[in-house]
């Protein structure tokens, strides 16, 4: 969610309203890097920890399709290289101003006007990592992605339910066929 946030906000909130707002441009940098490093590892860790529930949990695993390991090895690349793009350019000091082109470029795909001479100002990670997106916005309503679309709303509406344990139950009549086997008594045949 938070990687989802923090992609509407830096793509649709343009420079200028953060500059009107007596934002520098360091410090909008700083807050927007941090937190997004911090996002994108927790959601990376959240997808190692799906990845080895569906890996190691027998039904997960024997329900798994090709598509679920295409849509995994398809959302793991976009986070890796979104994130290393993005860590990598900080960490060798030339971080590149995406407010500058990539966030003009997808706000002129929203007016159905594209400019794609923005994104190919872009270096090359923040390319990689927008056709790897555009790649999975394509593929998201045929993969279980698309269960984040359906929210279980009356999961808040409804009624408890009520847990009781066996004891309070009472004693249960045995089961047809879960009885025990006692051997015929010895000395008498059954007829």
């Amino acid at each position: 969610m938070l990687v989802a946030l923090g992609h509407i906000g830096g793509i649709l909130i343009p420079e200028s309203a953060t500059d009107s707002l007596g934002t520098s441009e360091s410090a909008y940098h700083a807050v927007a890097v941090s937190l997004g490093a911090i996002s994108g590892f927790m959601t990376l860790t959240g997808v190692a920890i799906l990845i080895y529930r569906r890996r190691t949990t027998g039904p997960v695993f024997s329900a798994t399709t090709r598509n679920d390991k295409a849509m995994y090895v398809l959302l793991v690349a976009t986070l890796v290289v979104g994130l290393g793009t993005t860590v990598l350019g900080n960490l060798t000091g030339h971080p590149h101003d995406y407010r500058q082109t990539v966030a003009p470029y997808f706000r002129s795909v929203f007016y159905l006007h594209p400019h794609v001479d923005l994104i190919t100002q872009a270096p090359l990670g923040f390319q990689i990592h927008v056709l790897l997106a555009w790649v999975l916005i394509a593929a998201w309503p045929f993969t279980r992605l698309v269960h984040v679309f359906s929210a279980p709303v009356g999961y808040l509406t409804r009624p408890y339910i009520v847990y009781r344990t066996r004891a309070d139950a009472g004693p249960r009549p045995p089961r047809r066929g879960w009885e025990p086997v006692t051997p015929p008594p010895t000395g008498r045949r059954r007829t």
